[in-house]
């Protein structure tokens, strides 16, 4: 009788600490799973804050951007697919969402250059493209177009909502 009570007690010994183990290492885990995520979640805003935060993008307008366009003072242009619905003159249309930059021009119409090299500024445009135009851009070689992946969309539109 004394064996068994013996191999009793040692098996309830061995099973608490065991289990007491294994909770450990579980909560260590889930410790760990945690920290990682948040880490990860806080890399990823940040570089979307970086990449789409600049102070100094500039806006342009339906007839701006045609201008610059014409006077080849686009330096690059991506063009964001799909297109989204919107108003232009009142009128229900499809907008494009243009990002890019182009060259600042001085009174003479000169680009301006700093050490030598034209000074590009970026912009932001919301575009009805026609078919002229847009024959005209995918012929360019500082064009490219954009699909952006649907997941960093949905973080996008809620870190603008979360500015507001």
């Amino acid at each position: 009788m004394p064996f068994n009570q013996r191999t009793g007690s040692f098996n309830q010994w061995l099973g608490v600490e065991t289990e007491s183990h294994i909770q450990r290492v579980h909560e260590n885990m889930k410790r760990t799973a945690v920290l990682f995520s948040l880490g990860l979640f806080a890399l990823i805003l940040v570089v979307l804050l970086i990449t789409r935060s600049s102070p100094d993008v500039r806006k342009l307008s339906q007839p701006e951007f045609t201008m610059l366009f014409q006077s080849n003072l686009l330096a690059k242009v991506r063009v964001y697919y799909p297109p989204k619905p919107g108003q232009a003159d009142g009128v229900p249309v499809m907008l494009h969402e243009v990002r890019g930059t182009f060259y600042q021009t001085d009174a003479h119409g000169q680009i301006l250059k700093a050490q030598g090299i034209p000074t590009e500024f970026p912009f932001i445009a919301s575009v009805q493209f026609t078919d002229e135009l847009e024959s005209k851009l995918t012929r360019s070689t500082n064009f490219s177009f954009v699909s952006p992946n649907p997941l960093v969309q949905q973080a996008s539109k809620w870190l603008h909502l979360s500015r507001q």
